[in-house]
């Protein structure tokens, strides 16, 4: 940094050199991170309507009453492509973890008022990591169910035997992150309700997909306010509602259960802190952004991108298994993830992204029982790449099956299991052995293997040194 500082262009060309190593997120190279449409002009109007607001702040909607009137518009549009009757309530957030940490916070209070003491959560094993940081933050324990290996859906019977008193919130996916399968809900449902347990619906990934693809004829089982022991709904309109990033709307059953989410605060000299949601000053850039797509896509834009994503889906499904590849669970939404017994998919996800394709690896755990396997997000913007993606990846499949396998397990032998005392293990040594000292931007094969290797703890270890020391400024 320059004590008189720089000049814009010196700054821009500063940023293109940082960035140089980035991948594009609007190429349609991208599986992950991204939910792209490949619609120019919505891009621009998101990128206009997000200036607009970037300088107001949503912290006093009595300064700027029009970030009101837009949130509530939002609210509207969401609850009711949700099945939620004019009882239903909600916030805009800034991302799925803000809106699960709210719904969470909400069940802790409401379950406390009743009485309630030492509040637990009931959760799949695919359930998001957010609420496991909620619970974290919060004080509160995790109490998690077993999956149906088959299904990849939570075990339902498993689900009725670890119900206690202390339950205050019992979470199902729609759908889960690592597969793309919708939990059984209204079994679920039927368990909250005979219990007058609070369920919560993680709708993030499938809130503006899946009752699209319900229209396109697909069997998308009832996941919302339709079951009527649904009491929150989580959902990220920046996923499948294509707007920037920053954007997610938090949905209660009625009013009351949402004034366990408001603090208010008049004890101190200064103006009376009233927040809706965990963040206070925040831009309403992203909620202006979120409005403007919405009402520029309508119903009918939602559905052409819903069915170029479902005709994407059809010709991996019907590809992947034609190169070697099982499909994992029955994929419900836009998610596809797929395994293989005999070739390294760290390997091909590595050679891929040298290619300028990014597939995700999930390093899954030898430990707890799942598999490795690469998870594709489908965007409408692979619909125009989907061909050339499957010709890359069938030839990246044949030459990996020639690649020597990295030598994993007996790294993870040295480093020790679960028996190794954590503080003895040397992380700089490690970050050096695997070249990782100076950032994580190369090949994640040989690190994607070890993570499938050592024991969730150790992983959780390493990785909470590793980040803590790539994270240090001169």
């Amino acid at each position: 940094m320059s004590s008189e500082g720089y000049s814009k262009d010196h700054i821009l060309n500063l940023l293109r050199e940082y960035s140089e190593e980035d991948l594009d997120p609007h190429s349609g190279k991208l599986f992950s991170h991204i939910y792209a449409t490949g619609l120019r002009e919505l891009e621009e109007l998101a990128r206009e309507a997000y200036n607009m607001y970037m300088d107001k702040t949503m912290l006093n909607f009595t300064v700027y009453p029009s970030i009101l009137k837009m949130e509530n518009e939002i609210v509207s549009i969401t609850k009711k492509w949700l099945h939620g009757d004019k009882e239903v309530v909600g916030n805009f957030t800034y991302g799925g973890t803000e809106s699960i940490f709210l719904a969470v916070k909400t069940a802790r209070d409401y379950y406390i008022s009743k009485g309630g003491e030492k509040p637990e959560i009931l959760l799949p094993a695919t359930a998001h990591p957010a609420f496991y940081k909620s619970a974290h933050y919060l004080g509160i324990k995790i109490v998690q169910v077993p999956i149906n290996r088959d299904t990849l859906k939570v075990d339902i019977e498993e689900l009725k035997e670890r119900i206690s008193e202390n339950t205050c919130m019992i979470v199902g996916s729609a759908p889960n992150y690592p597969y793309g399968v919708i939990d059984d809900i209204e079994d679920i449902g039927d368990i909250a309700s005979d219990k007058n347990i609070w369920l919560h619906v993680d709708a993030c990934i499938g809130g503006y997909i899946l009752p699209f693809l319900r229209r396109l004829g697909e069997n998308v089982p009832r996941f919302d306010f339709e079951v009527e022991a649904v009491t929150s709904i989580s959902t990220d309109l920046h996923k499948y509602g294509y707007t920037p990033k920053g954007a997610s709307v938090i949905l209660y059953r009625n009013r009351v259960l949402r004034l366990y989410q408001i603090y208010i605060n008049a004890s101190w000299p200064g103006y009376p802190l009233v927040n809706t949601t965990v963040l206070s000053t925040r831009s309403a850039g992203p909620l202006a952004a979120a409005w403007a797509v919405l009402n520029y896509l309508g119903e009918d834009g939602y559905l052409k991108l819903a069915r170029k994503i479902l005709e994407t889906k059809k010709k991996l499904l019907k590809k992947l298994p034609e190169l070697g590849y099982m499909i994992m669970g029955e994929p419900q939404s836009s998610i596809v993830t797929f395994t293989s017994e005999d070739i390294n998919i760290f390997l091909l996800a590595d050679y891929m992204k040298k290619r300028g394709w990014y597939i995700q690896a999930q390093p899954g755990s030898r430990h707890l029982g799942f598999p490795p396997s690469i998870h594709l997000t489908l965007s409408p913007v692979h619909h125009r790449v989907i061909d050339e993606f499957l010709e890359e990846l069938k030839d990246a499949t044949e030459k990996i099956r020639e690649m020597p396998e990295p030598p994993a397990r007996q790294i993870a032998e040295i480093l020790g299991g679960e028996s190794t005392g954590l503080e003895k293990i040397d992380v700089s040594s490690i970050m050096d052995m695997l070249g990782i000292s100076e950032g994580i931007s190369g090949d994640m094969a040989l690190i994607n293997m070890l993570m499938h290797e050592m024991p969730p703890k150790m992983v959780e270890y390493l990785f909470k040194h590793v980040v803590n020391e790539l994270f240090t400024q001169d």
